[in-house]
């Protein structure tokens, strides 16, 4: 009684250890913003959003520690138990979703497959107000570089005026694909975790994709394998349990979101370059 009453200490330590090791990627604001604030906000918020996701980050290590330590402490009755699954549950929980749980009991417990989805849930929405503010970024510098050329062009503008004003608009758009290119490597490194942690539910859950009026040979194809995943999912989803099917739900949106973001990333990244060239041209 004395060891598993040691469990809340154990519990409280390893929960404290990994929060205080989160800080944030993005460093200091990078965007002197003298021009165009109403562009950088959205990008401000993408900054606020890392930091609310570092919170659910550390939470959710805290979670995977607490739940390794519930196993660990119950499967041995011991404290040295409860250690030795916190630090398990931690790590799990801080890579791939604030959950623990090996092989077996992976595909059986109901409440660990309950915690990935709404892990998965959390993250497809963090990555979905990411991408949703930088889509609104871009869309304002675009609007405003090309104001900015027009007025250079037509004299309204010195040329010492039209290169600050472009260097604050690039530098808010290399801010927003620096937030955007460490949120999809993020993802990637996750995408592999729960492959290997979840297995068939997680790999087989097909992203929802947009309609598209394309009649192509390209496209008709795509639609046909889309329409063949989709029975073959059905009919895997016959033989899965309820929570299995609402991981393999929550995946779908995931990958949605994940591919959304990857979308957003790549246009940020053409923007940029395709300002650097109009600006090459106009200024010799």
């Amino acid at each position: 009684m004395q060891r598993l009453a040691s469990i809340p200490m154990c519990l409280f330590l390893t929960a404290g250890l990994l929060v205080s090791g989160c800080t944030s990627q993005y460093g200091a604001q990078k965007t002197k913003v003298n021009y165009y604030p109403q562009c950088y906000q959205p990008v401000n918020q993408l900054r606020q959003d890392e930091n609310s996701t570092g919170k659910s980050t550390a939470a959710g290590a805290v979670g995977g520690a607490l739940l390794g330590a519930l196993i660990g402490g119950l499967a041995t009755g011991k404290a040295s138990g409860a250690l030795i699954g916190a630090a398990a549950g931690g790590a799990a929980g801080a890579v791939a979703g604030n959950v623990y749980g090996k092989s077996k009991a992976q595909d059986r417990d109901a409440s660990y497959l309950q915690q990935y989805s709404q892990q998965l849930g959390s993250e497809a929405a963090s990555m979905n107000r990411s991408t949703a503010a930088a889509k609104v970024a871009a869309k304002c510098y675009d609007e405003q570089f090309k104001l900015a050329a027009n007025q250079f062009k037509a004299g309204q503008i010195s040329r010492i005026e039209f290169q600050d004003r472009y260097n604050e608009i690039r530098s808010g758009l290399e801010e927003t694909s620096f937030i955007l290119n460490d949120t999809a490597n993020t993802m990637a490194k996750k995408d592999g975790e729960y492959q290997q942690a979840l297995a068939e539910p997680y790999t087989s859950a097909q992203p929802a994709t947009s309609a598209s009026s394309g009649t192509s040979g390209a496209a008709k194809f795509k639609k046909g394998a889309a329409g063949q995943a989709k029975g073959s999912s059905a009919a895997a989803s016959a033989s899965r349990t309820p929570e299995q099917n609402n991981v393999a739900t929550q995946a779908a949106e995931w990958k949605s979101s994940r591919e959304d973001l990857e979308s957003t990333r790549r246009d940020v990244n053409s923007r940029m370059n395709s300002y650097e060239e109009t600006v090459n041209n106009l200024l010799g």
